[in-house]
């Protein structure tokens, strides 16, 4: 699992912070196999700010092969870029544009 964080200005569109996961097929493997990943983003404090809330958290998950373009994208800081080329293939399902609902009613 890759995990990489941007931290955007406070008006930006997104964020302030961006946190983009990038699940290996290892990992996918692993899950399928009832064997979940923790993401402790204590681990990531001296990447993550800790003076904003979490609900200006976002949160992108991706399944990607090419370490190499990934690290290239971290390395200019374009968070931009890298979304549009992680979008590249999206096709959008039903439902996909819903707001979230909860699975189980309390």
């Amino acid at each position: 699992m890759l995990i990489i964080p941007f931290v955007l200005p406070n008006d930006a569109r997104r964020g302030p912070v961006v946190l983009v996961l990038i699940l290996e097929k290892e990992n996918l493997d692993r899950m399928q196999a009832a064997d979940p990943f923790d993401l402790h983003l204590s681990a990531y404090k001296g990447h993550l700010p800790t003076d904003r809330p979490i609900r200006q958290l976002d949160l992108v998950i991706a399944y990607e092969e090419d370490l190499t373009a990934l690290l290239n994208f971290q390395r200019k800081n374009d968070l931009a870029a890298l979304m549009e080329w992680l979008e590249r293939g999206r096709k959008i399902e039903p439902g996909d544009l819903h707001p979230p609902f909860p699975l189980r009613r309390s």
